[in-house]
């Protein structure tokens, strides 16, 4: 049922079996498991049923690191949160994702990816997807990358591919999905307006007491429950449980001093390289690949071991797109007219103004790369509290301190273009060659396009090496649950909205079976 703070003639408190923080992705794939159930759940959401702007004032932060990251431009406060904005692209992670790495300290998740598989399966019908497209290549001979780079697969080739399917606007978006079920529910009531302002814990410090929402005019509720769960996301998550001003002086579940530590995003590397390919170009329709699953190369996981190297993903783009050409400046084209000249013979050139008047897009002898990288998980990256700027309800705003690229980060990129040119030559298809910007180290510090949340109150297998246990409970309180990306230990390369889902609903199961 759906409620308002401001509405309901206020108890003291409200009571239920599960309070559960936040509505987006993760706080409704959590609910979704318990609803018809005998379990009672508060779901509790800052903003309103639509977006507004008072309430997604309470996402501003601040910046004190060498690098920018908006705080506010991923996030909305509303039913269905982050769901109603993300491009939906989605893929698991693999199941080297979730595996220790001698290299990246920190690494390694205290489950494994057959733990999740079959909320992979369940969160891809949520979502629209095929699970199985994921578990089978093929469908690659038919994508845009596939046709077009068919030297960079095969057994003995130094990349593999991994496929990002993208669920529709009416399937990603958990607003209007899943607004009526929770509206109608019987055992869940949705209070909207209710922006967690303060975490109370018990005398012993083992447990969460209740917790404390106001609305915008500041009309206080307190809720109490048998279990709490976080999934406000991963720069709320941690602030909440910084802010927590009770017995901890460092914050709840914060003795070892991972809260708001380890964050990560997926950095892009734009411009790095340009492909000359040496093979036939290839006249291809506009619309043929448009609608089928977006497939990317990769270094393959034995050369990202063997090199030590992170998870990374090659984005490429043809250099000339007739269909296209306002995404190049001048100077660009007329460089690249020069280089296509220099490499391409008049048939080749003949045929692209063919493909062109014949309608179709045409797949470039030459390609700009970009490189998108998994972050690795260090301390160098955190969220702090603000000691000066505090929101509309007096709780300290976000510091975000997002240290340069590191040494490590940037090894990835140049053995990854290495392992790429390798390819190229092996085939004898075409060369690699780096741009000024690489050389120079300037792509390197380009804003962050993707901006990603993930970490800051890592999953681990010790309260030594994290937050929360491998059931998403925070390892020093006996109630207190946290859901969403925060909980990753690493980021993979992949978009994080699918295995948020999936391990929501693990939750979710896990929770339904211990209230029950």
């Amino acid at each position: 049922m759906f409620k308002d703070l401001n509405d309901l003639s206020i108890q003291e408190s409200i009571s239920c079996d599960i309070c559960i923080v936040g509505s987006g992705p993760a706080g409704i794939s959590v609910a979704k498991k318990l609803l018809g159930s005998d379990v009672k759940v508060i779901l509790l959401e800052s903003g309103g049923i639509e977006p507004s702007v008072e309430h997604n004032e309470l996402n501003k932060g601040e910046n004190s690191g060498p690098r920018f990251l908006s705080l506010d431009a991923s996030r909305v406060r509303c039913f269905g949160g982050a769901s109603r904005i993300w491009a939906g692209h989605c893929a698991p992670f693999t199941k080297e994702d979730f595996k220790e790495k001698s290299f990246v300290p920190l690494s390694g998740w205290p489950i494994r990816k057959k733990d999740l598989d079959f909320y992979y399966k369940e969160a891809a019908e949520m979502l629209g997807i095929s699970y199985d497209l994921f578990n089978h290549n093929n469908s690659i001979n038919n994508s845009f990358s596939g046709v077009s780079f068919p030297e960079l697969k095969g057994e003995n080739s130094f990349l593999s591919s991994f496929v990002l399917q993208k669920s529709s606007a009416s399937n990603r978006n958990f607003g209007t999905k899943y607004k009526k079920i929770f509206s109608d529910s019987n055992n869940i009531d949705v209070i909207f307006h209710s922006t967690v302002t303060k975490i109370n814990v018990s005398e012993n410090g083992k447990h969460i007491a209740n917790i404390e929402a106001q609305d915008i005019t500041k009309k206080k509720c307190i809720i109490n429950a048998k279990k709490f769960v976080l999934a406000a996301g991963a720069l709320e998550n941690p602030r909440l449980l910084l802010d927590a001003n009770n017995i901890f002086t460092n914050g709840i579940g914060n003795e070892k001093g991972f809260v708001g530590s380890c964050f990560m995003s997926h950095p892009g590397v734009p411009g790095v390289a340009e492909i000359f390919k040496t093979t036939k170009g290839l006249c291809l329709s506009k619309e043929k690949y448009s609608n089928d699953p977006i497939y990317q190369f990769a270094s393959s996981t034995s050369e990202q071991l063997n090199n030590k190297i992170l998870g990374h993903g090659f984005d490429l783009k043809p250099a000339l797109d007739f269909a296209n050409r306002s995404t190049y400046s001048s100077a660009r084209l007329n460089t690249d007219y020069k280089k296509l000249f220099k490499h391409l013979n008049i048939g080749q050139t003949a045929e692209k103004v063919f493909c062109k008047y014949n309608g179709n897009k045409y797949s470039s002898n030459l390609w700009n790369l970009n490189v998108g990288l998994e972050q690795e998980p260090s301390h160098r990256n955190h969220l702090t509290l603000s000691s000066l700027s505090k929101d509309f309800f007096g709780v300290p705003l976000i510091n975000m301190f997002w240290a340069d690229i590191s040494k490590r980060e940037i090894v990835t990129v140049e053995k990854s273009i290495k392992l790429l040119a390798r390819q190229f030559g092996r085939t004898n298809s075409g060369r690699v060659k780096y741009t000024e910007d690489f050389i120079s180290g300037k792509a390197f510090y380009q804003p962050d396009s993707v901006n990603h949340h993930i970490g800051t109150t890592r999953m681990a297998k010790t309260i030594h090496k994290g937050v929360v246990d491998n059931n998403c409970k925070v390892f020093s309180i006996s109630n207190l649950y946290i859901s969403g990306s925060s909980v990753f230990p690493t980021s993979s390369i992949v978009n994080p909205t699918y295995t948020i889902i999936a391990l929501s609903l693990r939750l979710g199961d896990y929770l339904k079976r211990s209230v029950a």
